[in-house]
């Protein structure tokens, strides 16, 4: 599956999927669950995706100012803030951070976040909301029953219910 950023936040960044085909020179994450490597077929120019967030480099580059790029930290894949003590001539504290070939990058203004999550649209909500019957036997998560449910978590009728 490929995916562009389409907003961002100092926490988290937007993925959304692209249903078709991939626009030339389009910065792009790709995952997948099996795959190791990818292999694409070169079609007609696509006009580009104008929310896309993500920039990218067909060479390798020094690109200035603030930015995040695509790496895994201790198993954790996600957006880590650009290391800017490199320069175009290796100088330190120069603003500048190399990247790759083929690589993207989220230009973002530096916050204090380290790191930005991905969010892929999977929303979670209440999607409905049942009362429960005042004499019905209640149990702690432990199979413990209880009487009269404080705040916490509890077992009624076969049911986790959150008081």
């Amino acid at each position: 599956d490929a995916y562009y950023v389409s907003a961002t936040t100092e926490q988290s960044a937007s993925m959304t999927a692209i249903e078709d085909v991939i626009p030339a020179k389009t910065g792009v994450v790709l995952y997948s669950e099996t795959a190791k490597s990818y292999e694409f077929v070169v079609a007609a120019t696509e006009p580009a995706i104008e929310s896309n967030k993500l920039l990218g480099t067909t060479a390798d580059k020094y690109i200035e100012g603030d930015a995040y790029v695509l790496a895994s930290v201790e198993g954790k894949v996600g957006f880590y803030k650009a290391d800017l003590n490199k320069g175009e001539s290796g100088a330190e504290g120069t603003g500048y951070f190399k990247n790759n070939a083929g690589k993207a990058y989220l230009p973002v203004a530096a916050s204090e976040a380290r790191f930005i999550s991905f969010d892929f649209g999977t929303e979670t909500a209440i999607e409905s909301v049942e009362s429960v019957d005042n004499n019905a036997v209640v149990y702690d998560l432990a199979g413990r029953r209880v009487q009269g449910a404080q705040k916490g978590i509890f077992i009624v009728n076969g049911k986790k219910v959150v008081k």
